[in-house]
């Protein structure tokens, strides 16, 4: 930990101002209640003060090394009290011997120090004590900023690794079930196995790419969620008809990463691979009231099959995702109505004055 008062300009101006102020109102005293000469009230308030200065930054690392905390009380008062007596005498040993050496002041100095001796004491173990509270509040406040900063860079690093591994949860189904359909083209059709290769190796160079926690344009989730999509047309052919309905006003809204790819890969999976026809899965998305709006909805059978294993996961990750980046549970709303299964997100955003976001 760096020194609070040299480390620190502000720090080191408010210093200099409490010394001068101790030592003009010590040279009052000198000259107007001890009848010390003008000349000789200056000389002494000055140098004695900026020699108890000098050693209060010295007190510092004594106030450092004997915390409260990890000292036992009567340990603690012994080593003030010796601090404050080793203070004490360097401050008026070098103050008496300075200015003893001043041709002008040597004449009847000593008598005038004795008489100011106890006073002299008195005032500067009130300073000592002073300094040392001071420091003492210092390195709790420090210390308290320090605690702070190390809780934030923990919950940051918790965030992270929670959402890494949500992200985690999501991705390998879409993975097998793409091998799974290479493998099935492989035989029949190589050369749409190999498109399918292709598209999901640019697929996961991206998606793996991608930091857990990072916020992108919702241009560039589309952009993905579109190289997804080429993967599962060729896996399914015409029984999959994609229809999107994106506002321009809204591309430049930020999302999640990744956030949009495991509603869609649900709608197909209940969708289109529950069905023998064909399924539409309509993406609609709009800006207003501070929020970006996304949609996905399918068709389905008119009563969904959640206890169906593995269903409702990629949902569930979704909803702990969002309320890890945002704080709030109530940006994922899901809808089942006849045929049609629909999944809304309401993404915030930061400007909620950008006039894009109002109707």
């Amino acid at each position: 930990m760096l020194h609070p008062i040299t480390s620190n300009r502000r720090n080191l101006i408010l210093y200099a101002v409490f010394w001068l102020s101790n030592a003009f109102i010590m040279i009052f005293f000198y000259y107007q209640f001890f009848h010390f000469p003008i000349f000789l009230a200056i000389a002494d308030g000055l140098i004695y003060h900026i020699l108890f200065a000098g050693v209060g930054l010295g007190l510092w690392y004594a106030v450092r090394y004997s915390q409260m905390e990890t000292n036992h009380i009567g340990n603690l008062l012994v080593n003030h009290l010796t601090a404050v007596g080793i203070t004490m005498a360097l401050v008026l040993a070098f103050g008496f011997y300075t200015l003893s050496a001043i041709p002008v002041v040597k004449d009847g100095y000593g008598l005038m120090f004795q008489s100011t001796f106890i006073w002299r004491v008195l005032v500067g173990i009130i300073q000592y004590i002073i300094v040392v509270l001071v420091y003492y509040l210092m390195m709790y406040y420090l210390n308290f900023i320090e605690k702070m900063k190390m809780e934030a860079t923990l919950k940051t690093n918790m965030k992270a690794a929670e959402l890494n591994v949500l992200k985690s949860q999501i991705n390998p189904h879409f993975l097998f079930n793409s091998l799974n359909s290479i493998s099935a083209l492989a035989l029949g059709e190589p050369a749409k196995a190999r498109d399918m290769i292709e598209k999901l190796s640019d697929f996961l160079r991206f998606s793996l790419s991608e930091k857990p926690n990072a916020i992108r344009l919702f241009a560039e989730e589309i952009d993905n969620i579109n190289r997804y999509l080429d993967i599962e047309k060729i896996r399914f052919g015409d029984r999959l008809v994609i229809v999107k309905d994106l506002s321009s006003k809204c591309l430049d809204a930020l999302i999640p990463s990744l956030i949009l790819q495991p509603l869609v890969e649900n709608a197909i999976k209940h969708g289109v691979s529950e069905s023998i026809g064909r399924v539409e899965i309509r993406i609609t998305a709009d800006c207003f009231h501070g929020f970006l709006k996304m949609q996905v909805e399918n068709d389905c059978e008119e009563k969904p099959r959640l206890n169906k294993s593995g269903s409702g996961i990629g949902l569930q990750n979704i909803k702990q995702r969002l309320k890890l980046v945002y704080g709030r549970d109530d940006l994922v709303n899901i809808r089942h109505e006849a045929n049609k299964f629909s999944v809304i997100l309401s993404i915030p955003q930061h400007d909620k004055n950008d006039t894009r976001y109002s109707y």
